[in-house]
């Protein structure tokens, strides 16, 4: 009866001329004859507050149908996910009228299952099935489809085996009964024209993503099989209970010898390991939801090693309003323009000054806002990084006298931030990748050795490779500096007078960074510079100012260890560079000197600041030296130190720290000791 009512579907397939077989001599059936299939998952996991549900919505398992054995072929082109993905439905057995969802996204992994997240609305219907997701009633999900294409990859018993190669999910239901078409709940989209004579069938759910429909007798009823590996490594189609484990081997598919049992716990302890060391990097670097899709997406601990160190990165290289946005305090446009500098200078130094209070009443109570944010007892007042991230006020707009927010100021001195100015006057921040705003100690993953390959013979298994990872760490180190002016400069308001506080400030850090950030021990408070990390690379010179062919050591030494790139650039002071303007190259460069046209050498930019050492050249890609800056600027003012020449001491701490990203970044030249 089978056969017949096969042949039948195969001409009604043959007229309609939409399939053919891998060979072109037999046309396939029509797939969707009897409507949209659909398939059988189960719940993974659920988060109440966002009302979104994770779930597995199909696999290659292969199901039987009416035209034989179906397999949904899981290569991302075989799939046509557009619809799910542009707002799928989620619903209720199927019923196109009953949607209490929406798809948030799909995925297919790389052990070849499509798995999708969805969102429940908050109408008293979905709240109803939603909970019963939550309480564990509701566990079926079923998927329902549409096939494209198909090919015909073998009969098997008298049976064809058809692996569908263009199949387009439709949408995604919640599902009581699945594929029991007899009780009119959650039945398959195959609709009634389901063969009368066909035997009744009892559905039982199979983990792997399909149902399999089984003669009616007890034997089959309300169990749950698996394809799965046994304890002696078999494979195996069994029967099992609530927890997963073997209560029948209902058959044999496949005998496991050694190296297959073998590779089986080493495999499952390897992904043991991959699942708790993605989900615990993802943790510790605040991003839990990416760690959760690289471990449902399959992928290993190096690709999300990467991927984590991008996240952070991404907060680095955002605009600096946009990296210190979680440390801001809310404060509008109009109250940094009008934030100054110097009114809290003045009420510092005059405690008993009413009138200097009142004035400075806006500036205390956003420094304690901002200490309250960043859980910081300042010394003296924090400045909070609203005001030192955003570009200060140069309108010429009206204000009373005392108003620094109302005079005009030239563009050159106010139009950018204090962090800006900084960086501006830093050669190694103009250089080095900045993350600002940071709060407590921040912890960065590397990848210190790869993962290795190899060759393989036909059924051989490839060898355990695992990444090789450790993680490094910035942690505040607090610099001080400071600047002085004028008792008869603090009575001044222009916006002048304020924009050379800021700038005289800013530059009193930015030596001592600079400084640090090159030669900083690492020790006594102080962060660790470049020329103290042990394992750069490093070139001897032969005299105090280098041979062109040693400059070019230096970049060949980087490059040795992988780690060049075009973004590379020498570092030196002044007269390093008059040394190289009158060094030729090497003869017969007929007097080209080893300083090129445009400032750069050997091809690579270059910058000069007479913080580093004579005879001293680095070279590297500084995008790997980062450089963290915690909270706001702390200030306080000294009215004593120089009191007898009526001067005032503006201090400021800063808390920074360096780190390299990779050691082989760098190289370190040297004249001889």
């Amino acid at each position: 009866m089978r056969k017949s009512k096969l042949a039948a579907a195969v001409m009604a397939a043959a007229l309609v001329g939409t399939y053919m077989t891998r060979d072109g001599d037999k046309p396939l059936p029509d797939f969707n004859a009897k409507g949209d299939l659909q398939r059988v998952m189960e719940v993974r996991s659920f988060d109440v507050d966002a009302r979104t549900v994770e779930l597995a919505f199909s696999s290659e398992f292969e199901g039987e149908r009416w035209f034989g054995i179906e397999i949904l072929d899981h290569n991302p082109e075989s799939i046509r996910l557009d619809r799910l993905r542009d707002g799928g439905a989620l619903l209720v057995d199927h019923d196109w009228t009953d949607q209490v969802g929406v798809v948030e996204s799909v995925t297919i992994g790389a052990d070849r299952r499509g798995r999708a997240v969805v969102r429940f609305g908050r109408s008293a219907r979905a709240n109803e099935i939603f909970q019963d997701v939550v309480d564990g009633i509701r566990k079926h999900v079923s998927v329902g489809y549409r096939v494209h294409g198909a090919k015909l990859v073998e009969t098997r018993d008298d049976t064809d085996v058809y692996r569908i190669t263009d199949w387009e999910p439709l949408e995604i239901s919640l599902v009581s009964v699945p594929f029991d078409h007899t009780v009119g709940v959650g039945r398959s989209m195959e609709k009634a024209q389901e063969e009368p004579e066909a035997a009744p069938t009892q559905t039982a759910t199979v983990e792997s993503g399909a149902t399999t429909e089984q003669p009616k007798s007890e034997e089959f009823r309300n169990m749950k099989i698996i394809v799965t590996r046994d304890a002696a490594g078999n494979l195996v189609r069994a029967e099992v209970d609530e927890q997963g484990n073997i209560t029948k081997v209902l058959e044999t598919l496949e005998k496991a010898g050694d190296d297959v049992r073998s590779h089986q716990r080493s495999g499952t302890e390897a992904e043991r390991k991959r699942t708790a060391s993605i989900l615990e990097m993802g943790e510790r670097y605040q991003c839990s939801d990416l760690a959760r899709e690289f471990v449902k997406d399959g992928k290993s601990t190096d690709e999300f090693a990467r991927a984590a160190l991008d996240h952070i990165n991404k907060r680095g290289s955002r605009p600096l309003n946009e990296q210190t946005a979680d440390q801001n305090i809310g404060l509008t446009d109009k109250e940094v323009r009008n934030y100054s500098f110097l009114n809290v200078v003045r009420a510092l130094v005059n405690p008993t000054d009413k009138r200097a209070q009142e004035a400075a009443a806006f500036e205390f109570e956003a420094s304690r806002a901002a200490a309250e944010r960043a859980d910081k007892e300042p010394q003296g007042i924090l400045i909070p990084t609203d005001v030192l991230s955003r570009a200060l006020n140069t309108s010429t707009a009206g204000g009373a006298p005392g108003n620094t927010g109302g005079y005009a100021i030239a563009t050159d001195l106010l139009s950018q931030s204090f962090v800006e100015m900084l960086r501006n006057r830093n050669t190694i921040m103009q250089r080095g990748r900045v993350l600002s705003g940071l709060v407590g100690n921040l912890d960065i993953p590397r990848q210190i050795a790869g993962a290795q390959g190899y060759w393989l013979g036909e059924d051989e298994a490839a060898g355990e490779g695992a990444p090789d990872l450790d993680q490094i760490s910035l942690s505040p180190k607090t610099v001080g500096a400071f600047t002085e002016i004028t008792r008869k400069f603090l009575q001044q308001s222009s916006l002048d007078a304020e924009g050379l506080v800021r700038s005289d400030l800013a530059s009193a850090l930015a030596t001592t960074i600079d400084l640090a950030g090159y030669y900083g021990t690492g020790t006594a408070n102080q962060p660790r510079g470049i020329a103290n990390y042990t394992g750069i690379n490093a070139v001897n010179f032969a005299a105090v100012n280098p041979t062109y062919a040693e400059l070019v050591q230096m970049e060949t030494e980087i490059a040795a260890d992988n780690a060049d790139v075009d973004s590379m650039a020498y570092i030196m002071n002044a007269r390093m560079r008059g040394a190289l303007k009158t060094t030729q190259k090497f003869t017969g460069t007929n007097g080209a000197p080893v300083w090129e046209q445009g400032n750069t050498v050997n091809g690579y930019g270059t910058d000069v600041t007479n913080q580093v050492a004579n005879g001293d050249v680095f070279m590297g890609n500084f995008a790997d030296l980062i450089i963290g800056l915690w909270g706001g600027l702390d200030l306080t003012v000294d009215p004593y130190s120089n009191s007898t020449k009526g001067k005032l001491r503006i201090v400021v701490f800063q808390d920074v720290d360096f780190v390299l990203r990779r050691l082989q970044s760098f190289c370190l030249g040297r004249k001889p000791a």
